[in-house]
């Protein structure tokens, strides 16, 4: 195996990405020089075309998946990482107060998509061409870069076939930044017009290449490897403070759902951390710093807002755009 691939947590992912269910269910940089820029979409006939390789992480991840909720709040859009993306039995007001309005009337449950939890996976992606560079200056040019790629669950299945596919699937090498690698090409196509007249990307002609070739000599790879972003890290970067998520509720008229289970939730937190605090010592709250609340950017108008309709891959490759210029 390569010497750039820990083969004890690569079997480990196998392991995990085998057994998982298919069901739905920074350090003072900003987003935008962390994170690659949404694909855009070509035509239904021709995809726009982009090629890459996956690498692991400083701490030898592959990828991950994080859990959150995005909706427009007012004139803004406000994104909040779900609680239940480090423990499904976290607690989170806006997981609560959807399940509450869908109890409800037929408004309640229409309502009630639009704060909808929703999966987006991440890793890092090792850019080998984006057609877009061709457009901009050079130093805005991310080829030979790596960046965080933020990708649907569509394109997810792609890796997780050649991870989990111990016969004919690549494995390991799909993540090999050396000579037995083989780099992922990103074919995002264009949906026919949906009935409310929207069109969405396709990744289902994307692929990985057949031919194997390594991002660059070993020294080159070495470096490469430095550039990495830590993903654990950048999850838990994306964080909102306790009282943004008051306010959010509060706007959006669901605060009197939840206040009960908040206040019980947030007086079960201070007992856990006091007990940490006996245990483990002083208690990192870094989490909460109010620079790390995601900026908010203001939509061209509510007619761009996605439909709620069931197919999250769809309709949060819209709604990230909003969090590109951050």
């Amino acid at each position: 195996m390569s010497k750039w691939i820990n083969k004890d947590l690569f079997q480990d992912f196998q392991k995990q990405k085998k057994n998982e269910a298919d069901a739905p269910q920074s350090g003072g940089l900003r987003r935008s020089d962390l994170v690659w820029k949404t694909p855009e979409k070509g035509t239904v006939d021709r995809a726009k075309v982009y090629e890459g390789r996956f690498i692991s992480d400083g701490n030898g991840k592959f990828y991950e998946k994080y859990s959150y909720h995005m909706f427009l709040c007012g004139e803004k859009w406000a994104f909040s990482l779900c609680p239940k993306t480090f423990n499904f039995d976290n607690y989170c007001p806006f997981c609560s107060a959807t399940s509450k309005l869908y109890q409800g009337t037929a408004a309640d449950k229409k309502i009630a998509g639009n704060y909808k939890r929703k999966d987006k996976f991440v890793g890092n992606f090792f850019i080998n061409t984006d057609p877009r560079d061709a457009d901009v200056d050079k130093e805005d040019r991310v080829a030979k870069s790596v960046k965080l790629y933020e990708f649907p669950q569509k394109v997810e299945m792609k890796l997780k076939e050649e991870v989990t596919d111990t016969k004919n699937g690549y494995g390991y090498k799909i993540f090999d930044p050396g000579e037995d690698g083989h780099d992922f090409i990103l074919k995002v196509l264009a949906t026919k017009k949906d009935t409310n007249g929207k069109v969405w990307p396709d990744y289902s002609s994307s692929t990985f290449a057949r031919a194997s070739q390594a991002i660059g000599t070993d020294k080159e790879i070495d470096e490469i490897m430095k550039t990495t972003t830590d993903l654990a890290e950048y999850i838990k970067g994306l964080e909102v403070p306790g009282d943004t998520i008051e306010k959010w509720l509060k706007a959006e008229m669901l605060y009197e759902l939840v206040a009960d289970e908040i206040e019980r939730a947030s007086g079960a937190k201070a007992v856990a951390e006091k007990a940490t605090d006996k245990s483990d010592g002083d208690i990192d709250d870094s989490i909460w710093d109010k620079d790390s609340e995601p900026k908010d950017s203001e939509p061209e108008s509510k007619d761009s807002e996605p439909e709620p309709d069931g197919d999250g891959d769809l309709a949060d490759e819209e709604l990230l755009k909003e969090l590109d210029d951050m």
